[in-house]
């Protein structure tokens, strides 16, 4: 390699470094699109009491509180192929009509007994497509919770880049 053509990498280098604080300072959560389904309003507040119930909030704080929907949403959104997407929005717009057909209410209107109930019914589903449906939503909700930063700071004790060095330990019998 001659010595132009370093100068002329190391420039180039330099200015990606010196531009991506500007380019990555336009991320925020604002930015990232707030209905990537196409969801209804309804389907997305029937999303997030699912997630909720999956999830409750406790003396630890809930799917809501930690907006798991969202996760939920942007993982069916971006890694789901197109089928699985639709299969998705279809099962979620059935288990409005489970809830009115078992007991007469909207799934936002019933008690938590009747919302274990239902997703234990969703469970239990010879259904193929409602099973799927609530295994996926609950393994995206889980993943969602034990990927949050309140989980990894507060009950996994995580630590990013521990700040100790144990080099010089005495030796116990």
């Amino acid at each position: 390699m001659k010595r132009r053509e370093v100068f002329s990498n190391l420039g180039l280098g330099a200015l990606g470094v010196m531009a991506l604080p500007a380019w990555a300072n336009s991320w925020s959560g604002a930015s990232i699109k707030k209905d990537v389904l196409g969801l209804s309003a309804a389907e997305a507040n029937l999303l997030e009491d699912l997630t909720d119930t999956i999830i409750p909030e406790t003396q630890t704080p809930g799917a809501k509180t930690l907006e798991i929907a969202k996760f939920v949403k942007l993982m069916v959104s971006d890694v789901f192929s197109p089928e699985d997407r639709k299969r998705f929005t279809d099962s979620l717009s059935k288990v409005e009509d489970v809830s009115k057909l078992l007991y007469g209410i909207n799934y936002n209107e019933c008690s938590t007994a009747q919302r274990l109930h239902l997703l234990q019914g969703l469970n239990l589903s010879s259904d193929k497509d409602q099973k799927w449906f609530f295994n996926t939503t609950k393994r995206l909700s889980v993943q969602a919770y034990t990927s949050s930063e309140y989980f990894l700071t507060n009950i996994a004790k995580f630590e990013f880049a521990p700040g100790r060095y144990l080099g010089c330990v005495p030796v116990t019998q």
